[in-house]
């Protein structure tokens, strides 16, 4: 499903992230960092023109400034280089890079001497290889048939409740308005299972594109994100229901199952920008690297470089969550092996490593184990994950070992805890969940902060923010619909001055007042904005993103 919209961020946007489908043969790929940004068309005080209103949005409910890695690249020095190459692959703006296909030999040596070009490395690209790549560990990754628990969550409720997302599932988190990327390998079959009918009866994939097949049909090439995807989204009550069953999604095949390449991180890393640049809120990963292929051995990862910081991957997971975005990563099933340690970008400073535990929460063997080389604690929390349930393609529950499988339910849990605190700061949340897990007060490399507890993690959060939940916000906001004015119970905001801003749907402000306190009396302050066009609008009071408000006819 593509997103058809001819808003200039929009047309920008595709602009930016445009795969160009060619087949040439004898290709050699580049990876072409630039040294500014210099001469850029477009400019940090209008952020329209290149990220969507959601994102802008994200970015100004957690007080993120808009910064220069936020901009495209120079269209002078992309176009320079296009030129000369056979294929543009995509353009990293975070990096300030883009990736290239060229079958001319002399193509490294015609880059080098260009004034704007920093550095230049040759890659390996999409393709199969005599490496068989194994998404779960080797003896791990076995379906079976499993019996359906007899409570609302069906299949899925121990791993469900273990976490007790249940309890903000009851307060009415879902996910609802939540956008989660998924990046994996392919979603085959989910389109027509059943236990995701309400995601496609409802239109919330918003976007998809498979970059191992340069196609937006990712629902073609393996099982794998389908199975992962299953965890969040899965809803057949009774039967299965996921950790986030009524959040948005964008699906994003980054993986090429019949091999190991670099170009695999920097294909997660254009993701990243990408959903970065339509809003996304919560990201989930069941993808990890180590060791790749013969002809990029040269990347393989060292205990050294899994620093938090290093990696093409890690790199880009850090930008994201500098963006506000929260970064859910697989811990890796390397436990159990010579490498037992997490697998990058589960090292990332700024990503949420998941590890997996059994029904009973003990840790897999498989489990990646930390700390990263920087002596950060990984993985930072688990979830059930040896096994975990899953939908599989035929339609029905089934079970699979792999930290695969604890990072989108982990990932899910998050989406409901956004869902709950819209402009808390994302690692503000990352803590909230690791110091009410079970190993808060004494985390250790094989649990990280232990299983969390949503319930905590909420009650947690209310204490610092008593003000920013939709649940109190939807009580201190009345009438609503409204027809021509409306009132709000201040509380915890009296004695303090008020800001009140009214935006649509696309983001852009249509109304502000400002109130000191003497305006109001007994904690309520009466509200009559403008004559607004019946319909539907964002209220935020102090910079607090707080209620959709519908405006009635007349």
């Amino acid at each position: 499903m593509q997103i058809h919209n001819t808003r200039p961020w929009i047309r920008s946007l595709f602009a930016f992230f445009l795969i160009i489908s060619a087949s040439l043969s004898a290709q050699d790929t580049y990876y072409i960092k630039f040294t500014d940004k210099n001469n850029n068309r477009y400019a940090i005080d209008h952020p329209e023109a290149f990220l969507s209103p959601r994102s802008i949005e994200r970015r100004r409910a957690q007080h993120i400034a808009i910064r220069e890695d936020d901009l495209p690249l120079t269209d002078s020095y992309a176009n320079r280089v296009i030129a000369l190459a056979d294929r543009m692959v995509y353009k990293l703006k975070w990096d300030n890079a883009m990736v290239v296909k060229t079958s001319d030999p002399s193509f490294q040596s015609k880059i080098q001497p260009l004034s704007f070009v920093k550095s230049i490395n040759k890659i390996s690209g999409q393709g199969p290889s005599t490496m068989l790549k194994k998404l779960d560990a080797a003896t791990a990754r076995k379906l079976q048939p499993t019996a359906l628990d007899t409570g609302f969550y069906g299949a899925s409720a121990n791993q469900n409740t273990m976490i007790h997302i249940n309890a903000l599932h009851q307060m009415g988190y879902w996910g609802d308005a939540v956008l989660i990327s998924i990046m994996d390998a392919g979603f085959d079959g989910v389109t027509t299972n059943p236990f995701f009918a309400q995601v496609y009866s409802q239109n919330r994939v918003l976007y998809t594109w498979d970059y191992v097949f340069d196609r937006s049909n990712v629902y073609l090439s393996d099982q794998h994100g389908a199975e992962t995807f299953s965890c969040i989204a899965a809803n057949i009550p009774y039967k299965m229901v996921g950790t986030a069953p009524n959040a948005n999604f964008l699906l994003f095949n980054t993986e090429d199952v019949r091999s190991e390449k670099i170009i695999e991180e920097y294909n997660w890393a254009n993701a990243a920008e990408l959903a970065d640049s339509i809003g996304a809120d919560v990201f989930s990963t069941s993808l990890g690297y180590t060791t790749f292929d013969p002809v990029d051995s040269m990347y393989n990862t060292t205990y050294a470089t899994l620093n938090g910081h290093s990696t093409p991957i890690a790199i880009a997971a850090n930008a994201a969550a500098n963006k506000g975005i929260l970064v859910i990563n697989s811990a890796g099933n390397e436990g159990g092996a010579a490498w037992h340690y997490v697998s990058t970008p589960a090292d990332a400073d700024s990503a949420v490593a998941v590890g997996a535990v059994n029904p009973a929460g003990v840790i897999g063997y498989f489990s990646g184990r930390g700390p990263n080389s920087s002596g950060m604690i990984k993985p930072n929390v688990c979830a059930q994950g040896a096994p975990g349930v899953v939908v599989l393609t035929s339609g029905v529950t089934g079970t699979s070992n792999g930290t695969s499988f604890s990072c989108p339910i982990m990932a899910g849990a998050f989406a409901c805890l956004r869902e709950a605190f819209p402009s808390v700061p994302n690692m503000i949340i990352v803590n909230a969940v690791q110091q009410t897990a079970s190993y808060a007060s004494n985390p250790n490399d094989n649990y990280g902060y232990g299983i969390p507890d949503f319930g905590l993690a909420y009650d947690y959060l209310k204490n610092l923010y008593p003000n920013d939940t939709l649940a109190t916000i939807r009580s201190l906001v009345y009438p609503n619909p409204y027809n021509a004015s409306f009132r709000i119970v201040l509380n915890d905001l009296l004695n303090a001055p008020v800001n009140v801003e009214i935006y649509d749907l696309s983001g852009r402000k249509v109304w502000t007042s400002s109130y000191p306190v003497a305006t109001y009396a007994d904690n309520i302050l009466e509200i009559t904005p403008p004559d607004l066009s019946t319909g539907s609008y964002i209220l935020r009071i102090n910079n607090t993103y707080c209620i959709r408000l519908v405006k009635r006819p007349g």
